[in-house]
């Protein structure tokens, strides 16, 4: 029998607004006595998005790292987001908080984050 995780949500869903310039940082922080382990990114739009995410510090003033599209012959050390998701892409993140920014390759687009912890 296949291992099934169950993700469940441990703090308000955040939205990124997004173009081709990069966003500003958002910062996320665990509420209550929940552990973020893993976070939700659902991206609805027909742009792919690219994402940077750092570990926050004690005061969460962390800003990540710009994030730029890759192209080319250029990697980048972003996180991509599909265009027109009908489910979010669960990661692992910081678990005592994280900063999150994000740029769109073209237009514009809106990011959904839902930060969770396994069930069991």
């Amino acid at each position: 029998m296949a291992n099934t995780s169950v993700f469940r949500p441990v703090g308000p869903s955040y939205a990124i607004s997004v173009s081709t310039t990069a966003s500003s940082a958002l910062t996320v922080t665990p509420t209550g006595n929940d552990q973020i382990n893993f976070c939700g990114f659902l991206n609805t739009s027909t742009n792919p998005v690219a994402l940077t995410i750092s570990e926050a510090n004690a005061l969460n003033t962390v800003t990540p790292a710009t994030p730029v599209m890759p192209v080319s012959g250029t990697p980048q050390q972003v996180v991509m987001l599909g265009v027109s998701m009908s489910s979010p892409m669960v990661i692992a993140v910081p678990p005592n908080g994280f900063a999150v920014s994000a740029i769109c390759g073209a237009n514009t687009a809106t990011v959904y984050v839902t930060p969770m912890a396994d069930q069991s």
